[in-house]
């Protein structure tokens, strides 16, 4: 009986000697490259018999009698998987409990609905609805199958896959899944952000379930809280905010190269290098216009990604924004399409010369490759921009509105409740506290009169 630290190479290539009926390895910490690892499953064990069928088996001992049972073939899981279901059923024995108390299924009943069952009702009749993004993210931290297939599907294959909780307990029972089986998954999870993704994603789907009245069951996600998350504030001095705005507004110049004065080779690299630094200028100068819009309408990037020139009023300066994410724009029975608010003159400029730059697209920064998607994404010419004198390394593209709010419009004496609403802030406590980051100057008399009543 071997001991070793079980992958699914050796797991394949494993084969029983010729002299044995059956060949058991154990899973240790000690694996075949001399390594020593610290997640191997006290025993998970694979079976290889003579005839070369294979299957994953977990030994333990209950009420002082030893006992094997067999939770799966390499076929319809893979070792991570394994592992985790060892885990589940040992922490059950610590409990008390017997993991193979319903093992015995009567197959001439009508069962309860599975957890996949479940998750595809969920996704059709209610995920459809949300963003992809949203979709995206309940793929990729609870059901990998309801993802959707890449544009290159060989990509990111050699990539080592994280055993996900709806691949484990795809074929369990609904009602079946507790909070010892939530727990292990969501502290197996080390970033705190996507730890509270998956325990939000979970909890909604349970909720849902529990709401259509498919199951009657309290929500194993209760008991958890999400992780509490320190975010470093990013800090900016007005002399960086207003040099920052100087390169927003003023864009650099693209560099010419008299081509007449040179020959040969020579002349066609120039030539491919001023073609490239073209380009270059020419995604930054984008970029810039964006970033413009940005810091005179403190609109989120999404917003102004989505906005179509139809939305601007340019001779009446009004911007009709349809993307809203904060301000409920329904009453009752009836909902409005779009709120409006007023611009600057200069964002009206910057729309106009977008315009001019797209003149067949809808959209106000539309997607290169296809003008009818909107603009994924600024990150090459944001690693130029950030090069540009002045700009801070920490720099990033959302705290255009941030500088705006901060540091910039509170500190002069506008009101809150003003600012909330040209922002499209929702208004709660969490939202506006962001006005307190650069809520400095207007206090400095409250301290200076402090002071002269202690006689400091």
């Amino acid at each position: 009986m071997a001991k070793l630290y079980l992958t699914d190479t050796l797991v394949r290539t494993a084969i029983c000697a010729p002299e044995k009926s059956q060949e058991i390895i154990r899973d240790s910490p000690l694996g075949v490259d001399g390594k020593m690892r610290s997640d191997s499953a006290s025993g998970l064990g694979i079976r290889i018999t003579s005839q070369g069928a294979k299957s994953f088996i977990h030994s333990y001992r209950y009420n002082g009698s030893a006992r094997r049972k067999v939770i799966g073939t390499p076929g319809n899981m893979n070792v991570s998987s394994a592992r985790l279901i060892v885990s589940q059923r040992n922490l059950e024995i610590d409990q008390g409990i017997d993991p193979d108390k319903n093992s015995r299924t009567d197959y001439r009943k009508k069962h309860a609905d599975t957890l996949g069952e479940v998750i595809d009702e969920y996704y059709d009749q209610h995920l459809s609805s949300k963003s992809k993004s949203y979709r995206a993210e309940f793929g990729r931290l609870v059901a990998p199958w309801t993802l959707e297939q890449p544009k290159n599907p060989h990509r990111g294959k050699k990539r080592q896959r994280k055993v996900i909780i709806g691949e484990v307990l795809k074929d369990a029972r609904m009602t079946d899944i507790t909070p010892r089986h939530v727990g292990p998954y969501i502290q197996k999870i080390q970033s705190d952000s996507v730890a509270n993704c998956a325990l939000r994603q979970l909890k909604a789907l349970f909720n849902w379930a529990i709401r259509m009245q498919i199951v009657d069951m309290r929500n194993p996600c209760d008991p958890f809280t999400q992780r509490k998350i320190i975010k470093q504030r990013r800090d900016y001095t007005p002399e960086q905010v207003r040099e920052i705005a100087w390169h927003v507004f003023n864009p650099p110049i693209c560099p010419t190269v008299d081509l007449d004065e040179l020959q040969g080779n020579e002349k066609r690299l120039t030539a491919l290098k001023v073609g490239q630094l073209t380009q270059q200028h020419e995604q930054l100068t984008e970029l810039c216009a964006f970033m413009g819009i940005l810091f005179l309408t403190m609109a989120r990037p999404t917003e102004v990604k989505l906005a179509k020139f139809e939305h601007f009023d340019l001779e009446r300066l009004i911007w009709h924004k349809h993307n809203t994410k904060g301000i409920k724009l329904s009453r009752n029975r009836y909902e409005y399409a779009y709120r409006s608010v007023p611009i600057h003159p200069k964002v009206a400029e910057l729309v106009s010369q977008q315009h001019n730059r797209w003149p067949d697209s809808e959209l106000l920064f539309p997607n290169h490759t296809d003008q009818t998607q909107p603009r994924d994404n600024f990150n090459r010419a944001i690693q130029r921009f950030k090069k540009l004198d002045g700009v801070p390394e920490y720099f990033q593209l959302y705290d255009l509105k941030r500088m705006a709010i901060s540091l910039m419009i509170t500190g002069q004496g506008i009101r809150r409740e003003d600012v909330s609403h040209y922002v499209d802030h929702k208004g709660n406590l969490d939202t506006t506290l962001i006005y307190d980051l650069g809520f400095v100057d207007p206090l400095r008399p409250l301290t200076q009169k402090l002071a002269e009543l202690l006689k400091v």
